[in-house]
């Protein structure tokens, strides 16, 4: 029996997110939008010249939410947020091993939509009448979601994101 130790070099985390969105005020203090956001990506690669294996996840969310803009003092507005939405996820696994009889090959890819909440807490600081620059902190949590672990090898299930966000916001009037 060969044993390999999947936390090889071959695993390869993308923690790096962007997104775009719009949004509306409704009052000083209240306000929504509707985001999509990339969320990142894990990779699983190994080949030894007899097996290959090339393992991937990737995920994206689309949420609709509200906030709560706390008071500004001297151009600094706290807030509270809350949202709800769908995270998309896509994994794909493509598998081989040559043996002397020939070769074997496994693939296959797997594409979900699910159900996630988010909850937000943040700053932004008026840098003009129509621009904010915003620093904020988002839990995003997708209870069904299954992904790939690359670390483990294994599919888990119930995905969390602990995301730090830095923004540009531009109001039309």
């Amino acid at each position: 029996n060969t044993v390999y130790d999947l936390s090889l070099p071959g695993v390869s985390h993308d923690r790096f997110g962007g997104g775009v969105g719009v949004g509306y005020h409704f009052s000083d203090h209240f306000r929504a939008d509707l985001t999509v956001n990339y969320l990142g990506s894990d990779r699983f690669f190994y080949d030894d010249g007899t097996t290959r294996v090339d393992a991937e996840y990737k995920a994206w969310s689309g949420l609709v939410s509200g906030y709560y803009d706390i008071a500004t003092v001297v151009g600094i507005t706290p807030y509270v947020g809350a949202g709800v939405g769908l995270t998309y996820s896509r994994h794909q696994f493509d598998a081989s091993t040559t043996t002397g009889t020939g070769t074997l090959a496994l693939t296959g890819e797997d594409r979900s939509y699910e159900f996630a909440y988010a909850l937000m807490a943040g700053a932004s600081y008026k840098v003009s009448d129509n621009v904010s620059v915003d620093l904020g902190y988002q839990f995003l949590h997708t209870p069904d979601a299954k992904y790939f672990d690359a670390d483990n090898f294994t599919i888990r299930e119930g995905a969390k994101h602990h995301q730090i966000k830095v923004g540009l916001r531009y109001d039309l009037w």
